[in-house]
């Protein structure tokens, strides 16, 4: 158990719960009233400690604080079936970037300029599409507090997400067989995997990949959510493809289709720069632009467009043709070729 105080001036107790995995860290305010209520806190926290364990989040008198909104928030999703990978992403996102800049005063003290500071300060640098992603996040706790009369006011009820622009796609198949080539072999692997079923890259999809979610008899993939446990996508194999997994099973060292050296990927991104240096394509690569990749030359190739979405994970079709629907050269040509000439 512990007092102390963020850079930013936001104190906080921190203290263990019987069966939990980390200690509770509960923020109290920033300046001298932050750290009177922090020691309060703490001497609530030692009178319990003193009658026994603690056994429970200890709760603060008077109006709800972020941290205390956020941890029912997370509560409420967990029972609603919400995966723990979801459920750890939120906790991180939360007692990493949020709380230490938003627990100064009550959730009803908030105002849309304190909340848009903390994403300014927060996440100075990720994309707007990310940064709109987390501020969904924040809203949507928000929203729990007011629905379950927890609090009062939402300081993000007027916050709309700004359109994204489109960026440009120059991402093709020969310049992917051009990373390919040049990529160190684990990377190459991935990348093999990624183009034949399209997942998510990173620890959420691609990384979480087991040989145990390959079904060979049945010939299919599945590919488990991200935010409901039990839930999967089956993602068809083409024969060559199941040839190089029935492969590479073979010399597999651990549970996980893309792995290192028998361990579980985290990320691939050095190797990836690597491979695109001495790919020298001309513009820059995200290992996400393959899975765009896959999807856009089968939207292209005249696939069935709800086909492709199911194949992405994608709950409406129109997500799959706002983000993944790209011209590719030589299209329009093949287009106009289509029509007939009646003169």
């Amino acid at each position: 158990m512990s007092i102390g105080c963020k850079k930013n001036g936001t104190w906080y107790v921190q203290y263990r719960i019987p069966g939990e995995k980390y200690p509770l860290r509960e923020y109290t305010g920033i300046g001298e009233e932050g750290k009177t209520a922090a020691r309060e806190l703490d001497r609530q926290v030692k009178e319990q400690k003193a009658k026994g364990a603690v056994t429970k989040r200890v709760q603060r008198t008077g109006r709800i604080h972020l941290d205390q909104l956020a941890q029912a928030y997370l509560t409420e999703r967990k029972l609603s079936g919400k995966s723990a990978q979801w459920l750890e992403e939120m906790e991180t996102l939360f007692n990493k970037k949020i709380l230490p800049r938003l627990c100064f005063c009550p959730v009803d003290d908030l105002k849309y300029p304190d909340v848009i500071a903390m994403a300014a300060e927060a996440w100075p640098t990720v994309s707007l599409a990310t940064r709109q992603r987390y501020l969904g996040y924040l809203k949507a706790a928000f929203n729990f507090g007011r629905k379950h009369e927890l609090t009062a006011t939402n300081p993000l009820d007027k916050w709309e997400r700004q359109k994204e622009p489109r960026l440009e796609f120059n991402f093709s198949v020969p310049d992917l067989l051009k990373l390919y080539d040049c990529a160190a072999p684990h990377l190459a692997w991935a990348i093999k995997v990624e183009w034949h079923i399209g997942t998510r890259p990173g620890r959420s999809e691609l990384f979480a990949l087991r040989w145990r979610h390959i079904d060979f008899e049945s010939r299919i993939i599945k590919i488990y959510g991200t935010k409901t446990d039990g839930s999967f996508r089956a993602v068809p194999m083409l024969p060559h493809f199941e040839a190089a997994l029935k492969e590479k099973r073979k010399q597999a060292l651990g549970e996980f289709v893309v792995d290192y050296k028998g361990r579980q990927v985290k990320k691939l991104q050095t190797a990836f720069e690597g491979a695109q240096r001495r790919a020298n394509l001309g513009y820059h690569v995200r290992m996400y632009d393959i899975r765009h990749l896959f999807a856009t030359t089968m939207l292209n190739g005249g696939a069935d467009h709800a086909a492709v979405a199911k194949l992405l994970g994608h709950s409406a079709v129109s997500t799959t043709h706002k983000w993944y629907y790209h011209v590719l050269p030589g299209e329009t040509r093949r287009a106009l070729a289509v029509k007939p000439d009646p003169f």
